[in-house]
């Protein structure tokens, strides 16, 4: 599931073949796409950079390439000899290989400036150099609601998606539903710097790992366990919500404060 570490190694995996390369030819079904194919083809890439689980790719011409891969979204690479994979939201072409994104709902081109003014509104990046945790509570604090929400909302930390908001959870031993009210600033800024660590951690090479394990099966603490035994007192894990957005969690490592 694409969170801000997938999308970091995304760039990893693309920067090596667009950046600095002229694109050759663009192929796409978004719309967006389709309609400024002029500002993309013939023009040289300039960086790649990602805001959470954003991916931005900036071009010579003034214009940039946004991308939010969703809850499904992937890129693939491929060499330009080979056929474009699948049926693309948007391809890139360089001489030496197809950038391709697949099943993304968000594939917009714009002028440099207008996407990063959409960009602004989202909260500090959770893979920047420096976090400012300050802001992050402020932004929390201001939304209100329960540490699930608070977490899955970008306006107030930009990174953590499905995944990590149930594994985070865990580490804190807060139950997800926890209101924010009964969360004082230490405990939730120590959410926050575990979710620093735990994204830096899981950008590179090889399988997401939470637990520090990175054997099949044995990656996370709660997410994707349900009926399962914790990994810390052996109660079954629960879950609730639907198939998108399920909420893991261990009924006797976080109670719901009453």
């Amino acid at each position: 599931m694409p969170e801000g570490d997938s999308v970091a190694n995304d760039a990893l995996k693309l920067r090596p073949v667009l950046v600095g390369k002229e694109i050759a030819d663009v192929y796409g079904t978004k719309g967006s796409v389709r309609s400024n194919v002029g500002r993309l083809r013939g023009h040289k890439v300039e960086s790649i950079r990602t805001v959470g689980k954003n991916l931005v790719i900036d071009l010579d011409s003034g214009y940039s390439l946004h991308v939010h891969l969703g809850m499904t979204g992937r890129w693939r690479v491929v060499p330009a000899d080979r056929k474009i994979p699948g049926s693309a939201g948007v391809a890139l072409t360089t001489d030496s290989h197809h950038a391709a994104c697949l099943g993304a709902p968000t594939v917009d081109v714009d002028r440099t400036p207008a996407i990063d003014a959409r960009l602004s509104r989202l909260g500090p990046d959770l893979l920047s150099e420096s976090v400012d945790t300050g802001e992050i509570l402020k932004r929390a604090r201001q939304r209100g609601g329960s540490l699930a929400e608070i977490l899955l909302d970008q306006t107030v930390a930009a990174g953590v998606g499905n995944v990590y908001k149930s594994e985070l959870a865990f580490l804190a031993r807060l139950h997800p539903e926890t209101s924010l009210d009964r969360i004082d600033d230490a405990a939730l800024a120590g959410v926050y710097e575990n979710a620093v660590r735990l994204l830096r951690a899981n950008v590179g090479p090889g399988r997401r790992t939470t637990t520090g394990e990175r054997g099949r099966g044995r990656e996370t603490w709660v997410y994707g366990r349900a009926g399962r035994a914790c990994r810390r007192c052996s109660a079954r894990i629960e879950s609730s919500g639907g198939a998108e957005r399920v909420t893991y969690w261990c009924p006797r490592c976080q109670v719901m404060a009453s």
